[in-house]
């Protein structure tokens, strides 16, 4: 459920970013140079910090965390190795 709520914001972003690159374009009065690289810019500068917060609400950081912790050993890994 997390991959489609991500997904949907992420198009959210590409189309709000779309639009404020419009309205800079309006306000420049003309096409803005290196368009392409300050479209990434916008949409990393929204991005990174929206999944952030979306991270952090939905938890999805925790489930990664118990995944690490079921696969170190008990002992944090400090056992020495035993021979045969």
């Amino acid at each position: 459920m997390e991959i489609v709520l991500f997904t949907g914001v992420g198009i959210v972003l590409y189309l709000v970013t779309g639009q404020l690159l419009s309205m800079l374009e309006k306000m420049h009065g003309e096409p803005l140079p290196q368009r392409n690289i300050i479209f990434f810019v916008i949409i990393m500068a929204l991005a990174l910090p929206t999944f952030s917060i979306m991270d952090s609400l939905t938890g999805a950081d925790e489930s990664t965390q118990n995944n690490d912790q079921e696969q170190q050993a008990p002992d944090g890994g400090n056992q020495a190795a035993e021979t045969h």
